[in-house]
């Protein structure tokens, strides 16, 4: 062993035994003395660790040191809660120099430098939260601008994060921890966004409940790596969110050039494959079987040169598998069981779910949600703005009322027949307990005007697509769009 290092252990050693008498002392009694003393061996542990290139131990004896110099001079009291951390401080200190010297397993020795790091930042909380409040007032006016300092900063970094820190309920005071989030923020990349500003860090800002904070942090840094590197005592869960331009680009939306005839060779391939009714024994014909094929193909080849997208390399493969099973349905020699059947279906609602998700509001579905208050009024407002050239089915969902009245059913007549006008499918949805009276009422009027009512968006575009009409509207529509 090097001499340097072989003295380094001897003295640490000792200075860490009269440091544990110290504290055994002050554990009866303050004494000037003692805190001076603890001083002093912190100062000279942190000094000559960090000569030895021993950080971790420096890092710790010299937050350590801060606590100790605050209470001698009197900007914190002294009271029990010091002596504890100093107690943990140099107990991880002893067991971090046992291993070092007898070269442990890494994976031990990490294990204490992370709780090494836990033990300081502890100490700088409880250095802030206890400092008077004059001193605190004059610190904070030096350090005045935090948030804005950092925001100020430019980035070009490759990977953007919204990230929300929860805090635990035990927290004494907040502003430490904001700042070592800052500070994590600043090694690793630039501050974008924060929930708090520079006010927060006044004399009378630190003390206001905060829950949570949210930042934007602009990084080089992958996802997987922020957990650790935001590892701060008192934050007790994140939540990160990848704002990256590769990952949200997915769901970007053409306002102009969406596909109309993509479309509509989509929803007629799903009329084929809805034509199919287990239950009524009902089969496609092999004129159907071909149509479907032909359809097929079609969605394949208009999809081709969107390939690279995940979703739609997804969609196609789901298509695919539909398809294949509705084909082996119709091989007469190789109907399946009910097994395979009820997998159809299942698969079918699945594949209608996911793309109901994905298009809804986007693409061919539109879907309003109706309030208690002038929902007809801003129903109206809302269908005069939709774009209703790629649109082929309304859904209104009206979960949330409890009644409709007579006026409100005369207003939504005119406005289906409205957009049946536009070749528009209407359907409802009604689902919750509180609905019944919705229901009731909208069967009560099927000789005057029969509605599509459903539990849930995926059972309305099933109910729509297994209609009489819906195919002659969207050809309807088709024509139009031609024409035009």
């Amino acid at each position: 062993m090097d001499p340097m290092i072989q003295l380094y252990y001897e003295e640490s050693e000792e200075m860490l035994q009269k440091a544990e008498e110290c504290m055994i002392r002050l554990e009866v009694e303050y004494s000037g003395v003692d805190i001076n003393e603890l001083f002093r061996i912190a100062h000279t542990i942190k000094g000559s660790s960090h000569m030895v290139g021993y950080a971790d131990v420096g890092n710790l004896m010299h937050k350590i040191e801060d606590m100790l110099d605050c209470a001698r001079n009197g900007s914190i009291p002294f009271n029990q809660s010091i002596v504890s951390l100093c107690f943990e401080g140099l107990d991880i200190t002893k067991k971090m120099l046992l291993y070092k010297k007898e070269y442990g397993p890494d994976q031990m020795i990490e294990s204490l430098a992370q709780e090494a790091r836990h033990i300081t930042e502890r100490t700088e909380i409880f250095i802030c939260a206890n400092k008077k409040v004059e001193v605190m007032a004059e610190t904070q006016k030096t350090e005045a601008g935090i948030i804005t300092s950092c925001l100020g900063k430019r980035s070009n970094e490759k990977n953007t994060y919204f990230i929300t820190f929860f805090f635990e309920d035990d927290i004494s005071m907040i502003s430490p921890v904001l700042l070592m989030i800052l500070n994590c923020v600043e090694e690793i990349g630039t501050l974008v966004y924060s929930s708090v500003d520079d006010n927060y860090f006044d004399g009378n800002g630190c003390n206001q409940e905060l829950p949570s904070y949210d930042i934007i942090l602009s990084t080089d840094t992958d996802e997987a790596e922020l957990y650790a590197n935001f590892d701060v005592s008192y934050v007790e869960k994140i939540n990160i969110v990848d704002l990256s331009r590769s990952k949200v680009a997915q769901n970007d939306y053409r306002f102009m050039a969406f596909d109309n005839q993509l479309n509509v060779i989509i929803l007629k391939t799903l009329i084929q494959l809805c034509k199919i009714d287990f239950n009524k024994q009902i089969r496609m014909s092999s004129e159907e079987i071909d149509h479907l094929k032909s359809l097929h193909h079609q969605v394949i080849r208009a999809m081709a040169s969107m390939k690279n997208n995940v979703k739609v390399a997804e969609f196609l493969e789901d298509l695919k598998t539909l398809y294949c099973m509705a084909v082996k349905c119709y091989d007469k020699q190789k109907i399946a069981d009910q097994h395979f059947f009820l997998d159809f279906e299942n698969k079918m609602a699945g594949f209608i779910e996911k793309g109901f998700n994905d298009i809804k509001g986007k693409y061919v579905v539109s879907i309003f949600k109706a309030e208690k208050v002038n929902f007809i009024s801003k129903l109206r407002i809302f269908i005069g703005k939709m774009n209703k050239t790629g649109m082929y089915i309304f859904l209104i969902d009206m979960s949330q009322l409890v009644i409709v009245d007579e006026k409100e059913i005369k207003d939504l007549i005119g406005i289906k027949r409205q957009l049946e006008s536009k070749n528009i499918e209407l359907g409802l949805i009604a689902e919750g307990p509180e609905v019944r009276s919705v229901i009731n009422i909208f069967d009560s009027i099927e000789t005057i005007e029969k509605f599509q009512v459903s539990k849930s968006g995926v059972d309305a575009i099933l109910k729509i697509l297994k209609s009489e009409g819906f195919l002659k509207r969207i050809s309807k529509k088709t024509d139009n769009i031609n024409k035009l």
